[in-house]
């Protein structure tokens, strides 16, 4: 004997629940909604967290809210903590500052990278750590390529090539120290 898939929704409730994701601004709030229509629908809880990306655990969480609260119960509480200031300021410079060249900044490679990025930033007073700088990259929709250092084929193959990045690799550490005028 297996469990009742779905929860029992009327006509009103189901209004209820279209209007509120018709007017939640909050993605959250908006798949909880859907969460619960999808189980109002017959659909298993497993089927509806895998379609929505979430554990079993929460969409059941949701139904006991939808049923306790109602719509209300759906709302998204707004976050706690500090709010995001030194991200928030990154955000607003680090489209800027990879429209220019990083070589104009000392770097020797031809491309940006999370640690150059966060030390730019740290130059104007904004502290963060690469991997915030990545999250922040994310969230703006930018990807960087990461540089390979390497020659790629066979040691006897491309032997030059592996001998000027063994040179590089051993220089580039003075050559960054170095102040340009």
């Amino acid at each position: 004997m297996g469990r009742n898939p779905g929860i029992a929704l009327s006509r009103a409730q189901r209004e209820q629940l279209t209007c509120f994701m018709g007017d939640v601004k909050d993605k959250r709030g908006y798949r909880a909604a859907l969460g619960v229509l999808l189980r109002g629908d017959g659909k298993s809880a497993g089927d509806a967290g895998r379609q929505l990306g979430v554990t079993m655990k929460q969409v059941f969480t949701w139904c006991r809210s939808f049923r306790a609260r109602g719509v209300d119960g759906l709302r998204m509480k707004k976050q706690t903590g500090r709010p995001a200031t030194q991200g928030n300021k990154a955000k607003e410079i680090i489209p800027e500052l990879l429209k220019r060249d990083p070589q104009a900044f000392g770097y020797l490679k031809g491309r940006w990278v999370l640690r150059d990025i966060s030390r730019e930033l740290k130059k104007e007073g904004i502290s963060l750590h690469y991997t915030s700088v990545h999250r922040i990259l994310g969230d703006l929709g930018i990807v960087l390529k990461s540089p390979k250092l390497r020659a790629p084929g066979s040691m006897h193959k491309n032997y030059h090539k592996r001998a000027e990045i063994r040179q590089y690799k051993r220089v580039s550490g003075a050559l960054k120290k170095r102040a340009l005028p």
